[in-house]
């Protein structure tokens, strides 16, 4: 299912520097102005993972780009957890890409991805 959020794009998806090959095949390579794109995540929760039984890997067309940090991960599963969509184990929102720009002469900047959820915390 496609979760709306009120369009303040507020939730920063963490680990997104793991992950530079996704962000290449996603956005290309990195220009001189960077990039500002609207793309859709999908969410997916990890009850298995090894480090965390609550963990929700964050991926765009395919490509792993990241998770949602511990407590953004427990905020949305709490969100998730009662009514129809308890029996989903993958989600979509809106998302951003952001940055990867490079001017040179070391001004750099890495790509990040920031969801448009609205969750109990913030």
């Amino acid at each position: 299912p496609f979760i709306a959020g009120r369009g303040l794009f507020k939730i920063i998806v963490v680990g997104a520097s793991f992950y530079p090959d996704s962000f290449t095949m996603l956005c290309g390579e990195k220009t001189k102005g960077g990039v500002n794109l609207a793309v859709v995540a999908l969410l997916t929760l990890h009850d298995n993972n090894p480090y965390d039984k609550h963990a929700v890997s964050v991926s765009i067309q395919g490509h792993q780009v990241g998770h949602l940090a511990r407590e953004c991960a427990r905020a949305f599963r709490r969100t998730v957890r009662y009514g129809t969509l308890s029996i989903h184990e993958t989600f979509e929102c809106a998302a951003l890409i952001r940055g990867g720009w490079d001017r040179g002469e070391d001004d750099e900047g890495g790509f990040g991805v920031r969801l448009d959820l609205n969750l109990s915390y913030d």
